[in-house]
């Protein structure tokens, strides 16, 4: 199935190592090889190994003495042990330590100095994880007694453990309180910036959602503190892709009135709540772009933004399956200034994700907006590269391994989503001497409320999760080097009762914390229940200025017609550089299709038959009837003489790394520039960067004028060469005459 697929999982990598070094007889050559080869071995993060693991460790050893010359050193803490999800047992390590690993036994050497924290950060985790860990080790409940450490740092001034206690009343919402705690941490990571502008700060929560509401606060009302968020903003929570997806949705589906409205809400038109209810609010029928054709009440501004929108969705629409969906969404979305739009280079990168996905997802069919949806989220924005790596927001799995000078762990009386039953429970066994499969399904209809071996599996995972959870709070915890900040918000009963959430952070540290809650005081979250319509009304964020033609600058509604541009006669036909321009373009689109299906498949004949969609294609431009017909005799021509050429048959032949109309965006001077490279590809270890220029020439232009013609892309094309600087391959840049079918390279 993998070699059919040509994929592979590392579940079969890991079986197949284990095959590779054991049969049926027993050692393989393979097997035996290595032994002869292999003295010593050292196993790091030993306490997050699985079964397969230790599998692959006891067969690595096997021969091996114990008073011999070979040695295996395994390395972990168990009480880092924080990855049961990857099928991780630290039960293996203690195992390990006790009874060795296969016939090998082990000296267990337990370390006692924290050559990190300073004392009294250990002296405090020594204290009261010595009460939140299980009293004693326990290889079926994956229970890890604690090991306490001595501090070899010495002190600081500055150093300890904060508890911040938020106490709200009982009937405030859930949100509201989120809220208020992520403008406190706000303000708290600021004071510490202030303090000690040099220091490592980490905000670690348990689960991503955890962060949402902090990030959107310094988004807000903090914009000098400069983070960097490692897979914690899901992509589709980016305003930038927002605006994206919804011009997707509005461009595919023009009765999606909700989205239509967004992209009249968005930076590139930005047309205010007033001008949006004269817009819509009278006809609840018709679309919203039937209704932009014939608007009237709208303000000069927002009549000016609209036809400008129209005008630019008007010619997509022209357009529309006459190109890959991916190119013809972005080229709609940069033509609204959707470019302009993006503040730093993760947006950039974030929105060319989101497109990334769309010319994936629709690669030869219709594109499935819950298709769509559902994988954009599984992805997450880049960190921001101009973040400030002194302040960093990560889950704690990802922070296993890091230190910083200030920890602050919030959200701490928040517990994730409760999991859903599983279908079926196993667990491993020993009976008789050997392992035991012990499975039971899930039953919905139980005949009693007797407990029965679905039940006692379950309850068995639940105690193992909760042990876990006590190591990933002491990961957390160990991560500071000077200070720990411990925040969370509690809502006090209207019995005067405050208790932590079942399953949370803060219930794990609440017998040594509870009596900072019990004295803090409750603060009232609501404004005497009401609120402004202003509170709610989003700001409005506009392009300050747009490029609107001038032929559309007129304040008339906007004529409803197929054709979205106006068609001149042949007298007031586009002067003859915007008809070149258009040919060019047009014999450009050919020779990308021609490159991607293949030249082999593109005859004379076959190129012929597409005049009277290059035709349609001119006129859609604006171009007069007559004058398309024999703009499409020229560019046939130019297609023509390209592929008869020695020099365009090698530029355009298949290639398995060629890219014909490559886009590649670019940030510089807080502007978005997009560069398109006709073609591009790796020939003989060389990067190769093809121009097209279908400019008229002479037959008999020599070498060295068409060299001198190619001078004058010299600049361009090394524009485009600074986008490959960090390939290993020399660069070479070319000019293809599509008229004359040679090609001329730059030094």
């Amino acid at each position: 199935m993998f070699q059919s697929g040509g994929e592979v999982d590392f579940v079969a990598i890991s079986r197949a190592a284990i095959n590779a070094l054991s049969d049926e007889q027993g050692a393989t050559d393979l097997a035996l090889k290595l032994d002869y080869n292999i003295a010593h071995l050292l196993v790091d993060e030993f306490q997050d190994t699985n079964a397969t693991q230790k599998e692959l460790i006891e067969l690595l050893t096997t021969g091996w003495e114990a008073n011999g010359q070979r040695t295996l050193f395994c390395v972990g803490d168990p009480m880092q042990s924080i990855y049961r999800f990857r099928k991780a047992d630290v039960s293996l390590f203690l195992q390990a330590s006790t009874h060795g690993i296969g016939h090998l036994p082990l000296k267990a050497l337990k370390l006692s100095r924290n050559n990190r924290s300073h004392p009294k950060i250990v002296g405090w985790i020594n204290e009261h994880f010595a009460h939140i860990f299980p009293q004693q080790d326990n290889t079926l409940e994956a229970a890890i007694q604690y090991r306490h450490f001595i501090a070899t740092r010495g002190a600081v001034d500055d150093e300890g453990v904060h508890v911040h206690p938020l106490v709200v009343q009982n009937d405030e919402e859930s949100a509201l309180a989120n809220a208020y705690e992520a403008r406190y941490v706000a303000e708290l990571i600021d004071q510490e910036q202030r303090q000690n502008p040099q220091q490592s700060i980490a905000v670690l929560v348990r689960s991503r959602t955890h962060l949402h509401d902090l990030v959107s606060e310094i988004r807000r009302n903090y914009p000098q503190l400069k983070f960097q968020a490692v897979e914690i903003e899901a992509l589709h929570t980016r305003q930038t892709v927002q605006d994206a997806l919804s011009l997707t949705r509005a461009m595919l589906h023009r009765a999606d009135r909700v989205h239509w409205l967004n992209i009249l809400r968005a930076p590139w038109c930005g047309l205010t709540l007033e001008d949006l209810h004269a817009l819509c609010a009278h006809d609840h029928q018709a679309t919203i772009w039937q209704l932009m054709h014939a608007c009237e009440g709208l303000s000069e501004d927002g009549n000016m933004r609209l036809q400008h929108v129209a005008a630019i969705l008007a010619q997509a629409f022209a357009h529309q399956g006459r190109m890959p969906l991916r190119r013809w969404i972005e080229s709609t979305w940069l033509q609204l200034g959707g470019g302009n739009t993006l503040i730093s280079a993760g947006d950039n990168r974030d929105v060319q994700a989101f497109f990334d996905l769309v010319e994936k997802l629709a690669n030869g069919h219709a594109l499935d907006f819950v298709q769509l949806e559902s994988a954009m989220q599984k992805l997450y924005a880049e960190p921001d590269i101009t973040g400030s790596e002194q302040l960093q927001f990560l889950t704690i799995h990802k922070s296993k391994g890091l230190e910083f000078d200030c920890v602050i762990l919030p959200a701490l009386n928040r517990k994730p989503r409760h999991p859903d039953s599983p279908l079926m429970l196993w667990e491993e066994v020993q009976a008789d001497g050997k392992t035991q499969l012990l499975a039971a399904p899930y039953s919905k209809n139980k005949r009693s409320d007797a407990p029965n071996i679905y039940d006692y599996i379950k309850q068995l995972e639940a105690t193992r999760a909760n042990n876990e959870t006590t190591r990933l709070l002491y990961v957390a915890a160990t991560r500071t080097i000077r200070k720990l900040h411990l925040v969370a918000t509690v809502k006090r009963k209207d019995n005067d009762e405050i208790t932590p959430v079942k399953q949370s952070l803060l219930e794990l540290l609440w017998p040594g914390v509870h009596q900072f809650f019990a004295t803090a005081q409750a603060r009232p979250l609501l404004n005497n229940g009401t609120s402004t319509l202003a509170e709610f009304t989003p700001q409005l964020m506009r392009l300050a200025k747009l490029s609107v033609p001038h032929l559309l600058q007129a304040t008339q509604p906007i004529k409803t017609s197929v054709n979205p541009t106006h068609v001149k006669t042949a007298e007031q036909d586009m002067t003859q550089d915007a008809l070149a321009a258009d040919k060019g373009t047009l014999a450009h689109l050919y020779l990308e299709l021609i490159s991607n299906t293949g030249l082999a498949k593109w005859s004379t004949e076959r190129i012929a038959t597409c005049k009277p969609a290059m035709e349609q294609w001119l006129q859609q431009q604006g171009h007069h009837h007559a004058v398309s017909i024999i703009a499409a005799e020229d560019v046939i021509a130019l297609l023509h003489t390209t592929m008869a050429s020695k020099d365009g048959q090698w530029v355009l032949q298949e290639r398995e790394n060629a890219t014909s109309e490559l886009s590649i965006a670019t940030i510089a001077e807080l502007q978005v520039r997009k560069k398109v490279i006709d073609r591009t590809f790796v020939e003989n270890n060389v990067r190769w960067i093809v121009d097209y220029k279908s400019e008229p020439m002479s037959a008999a232009a020599s070498h060295d004028e068409l060299l001198l013609r190619a001078e004058a892309y010299r600049a361009q094309l090394e524009s485009y060469a600074t986008l490959f600087t960090h390939e290993a391959y020399p660069i070479k840049k070319a000019v293809l005459f599509l008229t004359l079918g040679k090609l001329v390279t730059i030094d």
